[in-house]
């Protein structure tokens, strides 16, 4: 029996008993030459012969080299999933411009206290939403009632709609003799001032007018009849007159408290406070103005004027935040006319969302709409013309 000699593996450090020469570990299979390995003691004659155990596949150069092909290849899949080197867009709720109340407007201290119908549209609440949607902002706001003529004016003038703030229109509906025409108030607000005035100037084909000076400003004839000044970078008044100017220089105090109690009554109960879009009127018998009654002679407006010559007041708006929606009401001076106008609304608007109800001479309507079908004018414009 030949001495054996209890020696260190180089790769793996397993004690091995061995003879001599050349020898395969037992544990990581790897080969070594005794006389280079680490003795741990020499000479020690054994009266067996070593065990050989399994190669540990584990701690072989084999083992290792496939685990880090397999590590890297994991990795290299997560990456490829992940992409952590792109940005990209976060997934974020967009919210809606805030919508001021029909009263916040700051455009209303220009109106005159006469004023008995506003009409007003703040953009920039529907841009985002029209965004959103893949609507056409603009071309709502046309079937909604808008002249076409406005926006093709503001935008060849260099002002688009992200640029309007608000937009207020007032009108003074006289009941004295004589006085057909309403007077017309209109305030435009910018979210900021226009780049070009020249510009600006020359698509509106606006020129100095030397008959009309307010406190220093300048006073622009537009298309002969309409009239336009400025009161600071961002507030632009149009009117036709002297009087629609009247308080360009001593604005109202905000909060229309200026204007007629039912006429504020309307905007405060009859609109929702997030409309982005909206008109009221003042509770009075339009039936006595000389401008209505010229337009009931005419053969062609005379049957429409019959079904509105109980009519009072008319308030209106659309909203879009949770949801798109309309509320529509109509105030008569006769239960018959309410409650028929009631029955209107109920055949109307079928959807079972939609809330027709009715109190002090209102009859009125809560829906929701579609933006995508346009707004409310197709409404009205059946309701004039049903026989």
């Amino acid at each position: 029996m030949q001495p054996t000699h209890r020696v260190s593996c180089p790769y793996c450090n397993a004690v091995v008993d061995v003879e001599s020469g050349r020898i395969d570990c037992p544990r990581c299979g790897e080969a070594f030459e005794i006389a280079n390995a680490e003795h741990i003691a020499d000479d020690v004659a054994v009266s067996r012969p070593a065990v050989p155990r399994p190669a540990g596949f584990l701690y072989s150069r084999t083992a290792m080299a496939l685990s880090f092909g397999l590590a890297f290849a994991i990795l290299a899949g997560g990456l490829a999933i992940l992409r952590p080197w792109e940005t990209k867009p976060k997934t974020v709720e967009v919210r809606l411009p805030v919508v001021v109340s029909p009263l916040g407007l700051s455009g209303l201290v220009y109106l005159p206290p006469s004023t008995n119908i506003i009409a007003a549209v703040q953009p920039l609440p529907l841009l985002a939403y029209a965004a959103q949607a893949k609507i056409d902002p603009r071309k709502f706001l046309v079937e909604s009632g808008v002249p076409e003529v406005v926006f093709e004016n503001l935008s060849k003038a260099g002002v688009p709609l992200d640029q309007i703030d608000h937009l207020v229109v007032g009108l003074s509906v006289s009941s004295e003799k004589g006085s057909i025409m309403p007077g017309v108030t209109a305030c435009l607000k910018l979210t900021r001032p226009i780049a070009d005035q020249s510009k600006f100037l020359a698509q509106l084909r606006a020129e100095k007018n030397s008959q009309q000076s307010k406190g220093g400003r300048t006073v622009y004839s537009i298309s002969n009849s309409l009239l336009m000044t400025a009161v600071d970078e961002r507030t632009y008044l149009f009117g036709f007159g002297e009087s629609d100017f009247a308080f360009l220089d001593k604005p109202q105090v905000a909060g229309g408290t200026h204007l007629p109690k039912e006429l504020r009554d309307a905007m405060t109960n009859r609109i929702s406070p997030a409309s982005f879009t909206w008109i009221a009127t003042d509770s009075t018998n339009w039936s006595d103005k000389p401008g209505v009654q010229l337009a009931k002679s005419l053969p062609e407006w005379k049957p429409r004027f019959e079904k509105l010559k109980s009519l009072r007041a008319v308030a209106g708006g659309m909203s879009l935040e949770p949801e798109p929606e309309l509320r529509l009401g109509i105030r008569w001076d006769d239960a018959q006319g309410t409650k028929a106008f009631q029955d209107r609304l109920k055949n109307q608007f079928k959807d079972e969302a939609a809330q027709v109800s009715g109190d002090e001479g209102w009859a009125t309507v809560r829906t929701p709409i579609d933006l995508k079908s346009g707004g409310i004018k197709s409404f009205v414009r059946e309701w004039m013309n049903e026989k």
